[in-house]
């Protein structure tokens, strides 16, 4: 204050940041000083120490606020979260039934599948016939038919001609 230069002890590595709230501190003397003029260095610099207490209450309040809508803000989200879980509730019961009945169709399909080939094994093993059991073969690529010869005279690619 008023250029007088004040030695302070800190921590080691602390330095820089005593300088910087020495600086903000010179800041806010000179800028009251300019305000309200000559008052006395202790005047000033309880005048300066409430200016900066009312810095860091407005910080505190400010803060305790954000916490607070921070907080309701993360409740409002686990509710929403519960909320979208009890709506999936029965999308999961209906996919859980329709996956239980492809189950019973499967199995009931392999017992069916089982079942005739048990039975066409012990008709294989008894000689009779297979008479009962239908081959499908493809019907046979019908050729394409024959490309008209091009007209006399007319030298274009078959691709190139007009319809």
């Amino acid at each position: 204050m008023d250029g007088h230069l004040y030695r302070m002890s800190c921590d080691p590595g602390e330095e820089a940041r005593v300088e910087t709230l020495a600086r903000e501190l010179d800041g806010t003397i000179r800028a009251l000083k300019g305000r309200i003029g000559e008052i006395g260095d202790r005047r000033i610099a309880v005048m300066a120490a409430l200016t900066i207490l009312d810095r860091l209450k407005t910080a505190e309040t400010r803060l305790a606020e954000l916490t607070e809508e921070n907080v309701r803000l993360e409740r409002a989200r686990e509710r929403a979260a519960l909320a979208a879980e009890a709506e999936d509730e029965p999308l999961i019961a209906r996919i859980d039934a329709a996956t239980a009945a492809i189950e019973r169709l499967t199995a009931e399909i392999n017992a069916n599948v089982r079942s005739s080939q048990s039975g066409a094994a012990r008709t294989d093993a008894d000689g009779a016939s297979f008479s009962h059991v239908v081959r499908r073969t493809p019907p046979a690529p019908t050729p394409d038919p024959p490309e008209e010869p091009d007209p006399p005279g007319d030298t274009a690619p078959s691709f190139a001609k007009r319809s």
